[in-house]
């Protein structure tokens, strides 16, 4: 796997143009690795945020300078450092947290974290208690104009008079910021490239490791599927134990300056169709420049997120400084 950080770089830029920028990097940074990701983001974001204590701990170092939002409910704090901003959901939960930096997190219809009715009584609270940093809510369905308009609609009525930073647009909302407009988005899959409008960061190859002539009626893989027509098959060092989707419709790698059909999916390999010249040794693309991770996500009955922090279990990475 390659990340091409100026492609990261590029598009917490085009994100950063719009509002200030609080780039999340929870679970590996969807992937493409957390520290690295926030190194290469560092002089652009304006914070990060992680989803849990143990993920904030790891990147303390690699961030110094910039605060880290912790976006789920924690129990009681463990971690020292200032920089770390604590979620709270519910009133009670205050004392346990006095003299902390914490950010306050409203539900305004996705029914995760977040405090409903008692939303008064949590930014009360909050406000008397810790030193709360911004407010914020989480968008359920951003492409639903309706539903996204009652979101908003609903935030407004229950930050009114609240006088601190406020956070309600993810990647797939931020055009709807232009006509309401906060002091923070919070954007993960558009700085991976994982939306329309955003350069792909990660590139996935694998490489062929053998190939062998099929005839109509051979097996492939396993199970009792067979091939309707004569063909010649690669197998791919790429499986399920890698991250590669094990289920989905009509599938394919870029090998040989063309796209191969997936024939079977296996726990360490796969196996495509492929050409008189392929042979082992090539490299094919798995997702990249040629099959957009999107693609991918569409044959797999998915989405780019799935697809990325699957693919993230690939250890072995490079880190492209340049184009």
């Amino acid at each position: 796997m390659s990340v091409n950080q100026c492609a990261l770089r590029r598009n917490a830029k085009k994100v950063s143009g719009t509002a200030r920028l609080i780039a999340v990097i929870k679970a590996d940074a969807y992937g493409h690795g957390a520290a690295e990701c926030a190194e290469t983001m560092r002089s652009i974001a304006d914070m990060f945020a992680v989803a849990t204590e143990d993920e904030a701990l790891r990147l303390l170092g690699c961030v110094e300078t910039k605060d880290i939002l912790i976006l789920h409910p924690c129990a009681r704090p463990h971690i020292s450092s200032d920089k770390v901003i604590y979620t709270l959901t519910a009133p009670q939960d205050a004392e346990r947290f006095a003299g902390r930096r914490t950010a306050v997190k409203l539900n305004t219809g996705m029914n995760r974290f977040g405090a409903d009715d008692n939303s008064r009584a949590l930014l009360r609270e909050s406000m008397r208690l810790t030193r709360v940093h911004s407010v914020y809510t989480h968008l359920r369905c951003p492409s639903d104009n309706a539903i996204t308009d009652a979101q908003y609609d609903s935030f407004g009525k229950m930050t009114a008079g609240v006088r601190l930073p406020l956070h309600i647009a993810a990647s797939n909302a931020l055009d709807r910021e232009k006509s309401s407009p906060h002091e923070y988005v919070r954007c993960g899959i558009a700085l991976y490239g994982g939306i329309s409008g955003f350069e792909r960061v990660m590139t996935v190859t694998a490489e062929v490791l053998e190939t062998r002539v099929l005839h109509a009626g051979d097996g492939v893989g396993y199970g009792c599927g067979t091939v309707c027509r004569d063909m010649r098959a690669a197998v791919l060092d790429i499986g399920y134990a890698h991250g590669y989707p094990k289920n989905g419709r009509r599938r394919y790698v870029f090998l040989g300056g063309r796209k191969r059909r997936v024939l079977a999916v296996c726990m360490d390999c796969i196996i495509v169709e492929c050409g008189e010249n392929d042979k082992r040794g090539d490299v094919a693309e798995i997702t990249g420049r040629h099959i957009t991770p999107q693609e991918l996500a569409d044959a797999c009955g998915t989405v780019t997120y799935e697809i990325f922090t699957s693919l993230g279990k690939i250890t072995d990475r490079t880190y492209d400084a340049y184009d």
